[in-house]
């Protein structure tokens, strides 16, 4: 069997640490760490706790040869394989290097990138044969060089490799950490919307609505513009909302700044929404779009509150589900997403605890007698051999088993401002900048999701009243708060106009598989606002969905967390 072979390899590893007086051994993702004298080192292998679990799950999801015991036997092609890759990494990494203490450091969560994709790289090297197909090629193509799949690993190697010897040309750039897993004492937000045109008044206006409405809202800290085109297109409008606008930003008790791009030295590029030298005041960071939908104040204050205690992933009110057509790659997902519902259902450890957190996290395995941390996996997209593509579902925004955010209601740490705008990033920045659809909001969740080793979470972007008379309550409470905390129905009539341009769909559907396989593997899948709680069921009939929220949009009282005894609450209170 393939453990029998790792454990005696890694035997010898933990023959060699006690050699160097090793006090605690901690297995984490595909690595180790060693406490040797209160100082921290990292011993890069695979963790055949971890190798195991992975290859068992590649077993049942391809029928791979087993016994009639309880036991699954790995065959001896996989044992080998999977022995070969251990070795593989021993013979690169076999010195132990003083590593990072803190699990948030950015080497620490570049480390966890790499393995994760060298591990599914070379797991998809021994799919079985029944699964093993020609490298498809859609017929359409937009013509832009695609991301090298698996690139990921080399990016964060490099990195990696020339930090080590002090020959990373960073600059001043700053050294990045990920977000703590709970925010609690926040109480403000730094809201960020990005434009650059006045020509569409009707864009313009929604603009100005959204930010009045936002800067009379209680946990608004301030509402950062950033501005991609030259000061003078917006500092020159004779418009009205343009007036309002520029008057807002030179008003000092007005939450709202500008941020010029240009003079910034940055162009117009969506992704300087998430550049860090916009500073944000707030750890919580919320995004809108300029034609919005902006959500209402209590939809949001719901993102919020639920952010405070997951403010370490993306939360999404727009979010979108990736589908898969390979039945393979259909089973591990939903065994992933499964998983990951039944974790925030019971409340389980693992939800407060994050995998990178070593001590912790073995610190619970032996409170509950467990030999493995039981984390949702990611599922492993093997394009070359199997011809693994996805599919781009945007017909629905689903609460559960979404893998991505469209940034309109998103709530963001600041801290993954640093990670976006990272030199070891760069070949990821500069695909959005040459594909059509620029994909931002796709490669935003994929890299905050690979970066924390979490999917995002969900909440309604619609809070529905419960009496007619809380409706006319609302109205008269802001001028022009019932233009902008409308439905979204005229947001997604506009889109659709988006989706019916020709080869839209297709477009997106290209970029979003790049972007996967640059990663190697994708997310468990969001968990529903209403995980826990009576309000989830089991979806039927609805394409490839687990669970579904009912209702979809709820009133205040069925959130759990904004209500006190509910699952969640305790988290902040």
């Amino acid at each position: 069997m393939a453990s029998n072979n790792i454990i005696l390899i890694l035997a010898g590893i933990f023959f060699f640490a006690i050699s160097l007086n090793v006090i605690h051994f901690h297995s984490f993702g595909s690595g180790a760490i060693h406490h040797v004298d209160n100082e921290e080192f990292n011993l890069t292998y695979g963790n055949d706790d971890e190798i195991e679990d992975m290859v068992r799950d590649i077993i049942d999801s391809a029928n791979l040869e087993s016994t009639t015991s309880a036991e699954t036997t790995i065959s001896e092609e996989s044992s080998n394989a999977v022995q070969e890759v251990v070795e593989h990494e021993l013979g690169d990494n076999m010195t132990i290097k003083k590593d990072v203490v803190d699990y948030r450091h950015e080497n620490n969560a570049f480390q966890h990138i790499m393995e994760r994709s060298a591990f599914f790289s070379e797991s998809c090297q021994h799919l079985p044969e029944h699964h093993i197909g020609e490298h498809i090629v859609k017929d359409f193509d937009t013509g832009v060089q695609p991301l090298p799949e698996h690139g990921v690993h080399e990016a964060m190697k490099s990195w990696l490799d020339k930090d080590a010897v002090g020959a990373n040309d960073r600059g001043d750039y700053p050294m990045c950490r990920l977000p703590p897993t709970k925010s609690c004492d926040v109480s403000k937000t730094t809201v960020i919307i990005m434009s650059h045109t006045v020509e569409d008044d009707k864009r313009l206006e929604k603009l100005r609505h959204g930010i009045s409405n936002l800067g009379s809202w209680a946990s608004t800290g301030e509402i950062i513009l950033v501005w991609n085109a030259p000061r003078s297109v917006l500092t020159s409008c004779t418009k009205t909302h343009c007036a309002r606008i520029v008057g807002w930003d030179a008003d000092d008790s007005h939450p709202l700044r500008i941020f010029y791009s240009l003079e910034n030295g940055l162009h117009n590029n969506l992704l300087n929404r998430y550049h860090p030298s916009l500073e944000p005041k707030h750890e919580a960071v919320i995004y809108f779009d300029d034609d919005g939908p902006f959500h209402s104040e209590e939809a949001m204050t719901v993102g919020f509150e639920l952010w405070k205690f997951n403010s370490d992933v993306q939360i999404g009110s727009m979010a979108r589900n990736i589908r898969f057509p390979s039945k393979r790659m259909n089973g591990l997902q939903n065994k992933a997403s499964d998983r990951a519902a039944k974790l925030y259902q019971e409340d389980a450890w693992q939800t407060h605890v994050h995998p990178y957190d070593t001590t912790n996290v073995q610190s619970m395995m032996k409170e509950h007698g467990l030999d493995e941390a039981g984390y949702p996996q990611f599922t492993p997209i093997c394009h070359e051999q199997s011809g693994d593509v996805v599919e781009y579902n945007f017909y629905v925004f689903p609460n559960f088993k979404a893998h991505m955010s469209l940034p309109s209601g998103s709530v963001l740490h600041r801290n993954y401002l640093c990670f976006v705008w990272h030199p070891a990033f760069e070949e990821l920045r500069q695909f959005i900048l040459d594909h059509p659809t620029h994909p931002d909001d796709m490669t935003i969740s994929t890299l905050v999701s690979h970066l924390t080793g979490k999917p995002l979470r969900t909440f309604p972007r619609n809070i529905r009243k419960p009496s007619v008379e809380d409706k006319r309550r609302l109205s008269w409470q802001n001028e022009d708060l019932d233009e902008n905390t409308m439905d979204d129905v005229e947001q997604q009539s506009r889109r659709r106009l988006l989706w019916q341009q020709k080869d839209w769909g297709n477009m997106r559907e290209e970029a979003i598989d790049s972007i996967l396989n640059y990663f190697g593997s994708v997310n468990p899948g969001s968990v529903g606002w209403c995980a826990g709680t009576e309000y989830q069921e089991v979806a039927q009939g609805k394409g490839n969905m687990r669970y579904n929220c009912n209702p979809e949009m709820a009133q205040l009282s069925q959130i759990s967390w904004m209500n006190e005894g509910g699952l969640g609450y305790d988290e902040c209170h």
